[in-house]
């Protein structure tokens, strides 16, 4: 009895998790994706319309939604996909796909990190010196838009998850669509930048099916959401 009273339940929220690989060993995007749109093209004329759109609906409800999806985490990621997945996905019930997601969030911030610094592209609320939905992330320095690092995690953690849940695909994907809509809608992006982070998400997906770590870990997640009582 008092060994059962002073156990302590493990928070898997509190472990430190590194990137699958790092910068220099991931691939250079920019080698990849093409230059983002020069302010005289029809391409620029797209994200501009798209801007303009983002801010129309920004009072919503799915602007609202733009704004929570701001603070993206392996826990948010979680809650964010549970509808699509038909589950109440925690860290507590899923330990092992939070640990995955955790490493694979890491592993996008290392990846993209080459291509934002050779880009160095202007944010949109920087070119037109207008306020966001989410002020408090702002900065008037940070040439980091393109591509998008949101939206390269959330398509990154969409395929992830569609590996481990293949019947609820289109419903998860679409929600890894919206994410990078998102990012657009509070004025952090330019449509360009999501649809390069989607692309981005991409290669980082087929460079992790080659880590034997990524692919021991998708296993665990795979057999622990599959053993799950739904």
């Amino acid at each position: 009895m008092a060994l059962c009273a002073s156990a302590q339940t493990h928070d898997v929220k509190k472990e430190k998790f590194t990137p699958f690989y790092t910068t220099e060993q991931a691939p250079k995007l920019e080698k990849v994706l093409p230059e983002p749109p020069s302010y005289n093209s029809t391409r620029y004329q797209d994200d501009w319309a798209m801007y303009q759109w983002g801010k129309s609906i920004r009072d919503t409800e799915r602007g609202q939604l733009a704004i929570e999806d701001a603070g993206i985490c392996a826990d948010y990621f979680m809650k964010r996909f549970s509808p699509a997945m038909g589950v109440e996905l925690t860290p507590e019930k899923y330990p092992q796909l939070f640990r995955l997601l955790s490493k694979a969030h890491r592993t996008e911030q290392q990846a993209g990190a080459s291509a934002k610094k050779h880009f160095a592209r202007i944010r949109p609320y920087q070119q037109f010196h207008e306020q966001t939905a989410v002020p408090a992330s702002e900065n008037p320095t940070d040439y980091t838009s393109y591509p998008s690092g949101h939206t390269h995690a959330s398509w990154l953690v969409g395929m992830i998850l569609t590996a481990i849940d293949p019947e609820h695909t289109e419903e998860i994907m679409k929600i890894a669509y919206e994410l990078g809509q998102s990012r657009v809608i509070v004025g952090f992006h330019y449509q360009s930048d999501i649809e390069a982070g989607r692309m981005a998400g991409s290669i980082t997906f087929a460079r992790l099916c080659a880590e034997e770590e990524f692919q021991t870990m998708l296993k665990k997640a795979r057999k622990e959401f599959s053993e799950k009582d739904r």
